[in-house]
């Protein structure tokens, strides 16, 4: 039954997160032979193959990516239900929370829903800023935790890792039906991010790197935000994260990379920085449901 698949939908997220048996294995507190039987049971009552499994590293299969992003909702229901089985915590006072733009708008509202219902009285403070200022402040106090690109712990903060994302070029779904490559729509200028004084993040530099021609009409822009609404009004293509641009289904469609190597040179990392004196029910929490949300 269903029921008996829990653990090791646990253990299969687990797996996934690390990357190979050993140290998944080691994070569940179970040997690595106890971890593959465990994911072997799991496949067999799936009826199908949920990972690939190679030398030193084991990736998830094309239906296995589906099948844990609903495992991946599942479990973090059961979490919930976990806290609210848990002694009620008197945190009344105020959460200082960061995030750069285009996590707070898919994020927040979820985090706030979750919060009311477990914390009803913890007030929020709420900073939208780029990575790196983010994390600055949580390193300094000034915030208590944050939602960035590639987090860095410090001697006074540690870092969870939430979600991979890539880049890529989109372009509006509807106005560019017919195209399908980039080079299909040559005259049509490019949003990318700007320069701030301390430079683009390294992810982003290696992959514009890349990028097969200059166009002619070019604009920058601060907030990945911005590029999503003009690539959705079919003004401009735009260069983003996958997860920004399919935070609407079907709205935007990607043009370039088709190639697999270019596209993993943008590989990043969403990441939760906190104060190492955060409650941990509260990283938690925000970590589960960034997960269910992201």
């Amino acid at each position: 039954m269903i029921y008996n698949q829990v653990y090791k939908m646990h253990l299969f997220c687990l797996t996934e997160k690390y990357g190979n048996f050993a140290e998944a294995a080691s994070h569940a507190g179970i040997t690595r032979s106890a971890l593959s039987q465990n994911l072997t049971s799991l496949e067999d009552y799936f009826k199908q193959s949920l990972l690939i499994r190679e030398k030193g590293s084991v990736s998830v299969t094309p239906n296995g990516k589906i099948i844990l992003k609903k495992i991946r909702d599942a479990l973090a229901l059961v979490g919930e239900l976990d806290y609210l089985s848990q002694p009620e915590m008197s945190l009344t006072s105020k959460l200082r929370i960061g995030a750069y733009e285009s996590i707070a708008v898919s994020f927040f509202p979820s985090l706030f829903k979750n919060f009311n219902t477990i914390y009803p009285d913890v007030k929020f403070d709420i900073i939208t800023s780029r990575s790196d200022s983010l994390s600055k402040l949580v390193n300094n106090g000034s915030l208590d935790l944050a939602l960035v690109i590639n987090g860095v712990g410090t001697s006074k903060t540690e870092v969870v890792d939430l979600a991979t994302d890539y880049l890529g070029v989109f372009a509006a779904a509807d106005k560019f039906a017919n195209i399908n490559e980039l080079s299909q729509a040559p005259d049509i200028g490019l949003a990318t991010l700007s320069t701030p004084s301390d430079g683009v993040p390294l992810y982003y530099k290696k992959f514009i790197s890349q990028f097969p021609e200059e166009r002619s009409k070019h604009l920058t822009s601060d907030s990945f935000e911005s590029i999503r609404s003009l690539a959705a009004s079919g003004v401009m293509l735009g260069v983003l994260p996958s997860r920004v641009a399919y935070r609407v289904p079907n709205e935007l469609k990607e043009l370039w990379p088709k190639n697999a190597e270019i596209a993993k040179k943008s590989e990043h990392k969403l990441s939760l920085v906190f104060r190492r004196n955060t409650d941990s029910k509260i990283i938690d929490l925000i970590t589960r449901t960034a997960q269910r949300t992201l």
